[in-house]
């Protein structure tokens, strides 16, 4: 009997090509995505995926959510906008290009008062960084012993979405502790290799282990070399390239460490028949472009990409669907 997994990367308003390629293995597999899956894990906008999957929301509503709500998260592009003005007052010209006011709205609204300990459907699995004890956290609504297994669902996916210069850092309180929470992805923003884990501690034997990982696009516009060279803090922060380039490179890792972990050493330079990863190129990756125009743009891409890989995906789900 396959343990199956669900992993789903960050990426901001990327989030789009995920909902859209959920709504594909919806059709396929024809049962909710909590249903199916053993465990859902999510880094950033994936958390909050993760945690409409997990409450039985299906992708065409999330999908929904992106388009309708996008813009409260999201809502100008230019650091120069005068909607930022407040936050420049606040924090100075340092301060992140979003206030978390529209973030936390928008969740509130969705989750309502859920706590991460109520979902009982499956098993969720959300990422995100502590600045004060400076170590990785990975909310579990299994693990009742934690301090924070009574936060609110809108929390724990707010302190996974604060992306540094994007958003500022979540401040997440329990009876027992204090957190500074940041963006999962700056260790997982593919969080496949955590679930990974979490379902051989679980005492899965890895070859009963499935995973389903979908990203938010792989960027293929280059950063020349004649002008990163001579990038110092200015260039590295415009435009958040920095922290684009840390969560590419994060999912990356977690990519290449689930699929080592998952090919035993005689498919050696093959792919696993149990790990499959749905990525799809893209030439514009900003992450906090929620203009309609986008949206569509990306829904389009999305759903080319899934037609181009619709047997494979279908063989997947069919293999592991009768393991």
């Amino acid at each position: 009997m396959s343990f199956r997994i669900l992993s789903l990367d960050g990426g901001g308003i990327r989030g789009v090509i995920e909902a859209v390629i959920l709504a594909e293995v919806e059709k396929i597999i024809k049962v909710p995505l909590n249903r199916y899956f053993d465990l859902i894990t999510g880094t950033s906008t994936g958390s909050i995926l993760a945690a409409a999957i997990a409450l039985g929301k299906s992708s065409e509503q999330i999908l929904d959510l992106y388009r309708r709500k996008g813009k409260i998260i999201f809502p100008y592009t230019s650091l120069f906008s005068p909607q930022r003005l407040s936050l420049v007052l606040k924090y100075g010209l340092s301060a992140p290009k979003y206030s978390d006011r529209g973030l936390i709205e928008v969740l509130q609204t969705e989750f309502g008062n859920t706590k991460l300990g109520d979902i009982k459907s499956s098993r969720l699995l959300i990422t995100a960084y502590d600045t004060l004890d400076r170590e990785f956290i990975v909310f579990k609504n299994w693990q009742t012993y934690k301090p924070w297994i009574n936060t609110p669902l809108w929390e724990v996916c707010v302190s996974s979405s604060s992306a540094p210069t994007f958003f500022p850092a979540h401040l997440l309180t329990t009876e027992s502790k204090t957190y500074s929470l940041i963006d999962g992805g700056i260790g997982a923003n593919n969080p496949s290799a955590c679930a990974i884990a979490e379902a051989l501690r679980l005492e899965n034997s890895i070859k009963d282990i499935a995973v389903l990982s979908i990203g938010t696009g792989d960027a293929t516009q280059p950063l020349p070399f004649a002008k990163v060279r001579s990038w110092g803090i200015i260039q590295w922060i415009w435009q958040g390239r920095l922290i684009e380039v840390l969560m590419n490179a994060s999912a990356d890792v977690n990519d290449y460490i689930s699929r080592e972990v998952m090919s035993p050493p005689e498919m050696d330079n093959e792919a696993s028949p149990r790990y499959f990863r749905l990525q799809p190129k893209i030439t514009k990756d900003a992450i906090d472009d929620a203009s309609d125009e986008n949206i569509d743009r990306l829904i389009t891409l999305a759903q080319i990409y899934v037609q181009d890989n619709k047997d494979l995906l279908t063989s997947f789900l069919s293999q592991i669907s009768s393991s």
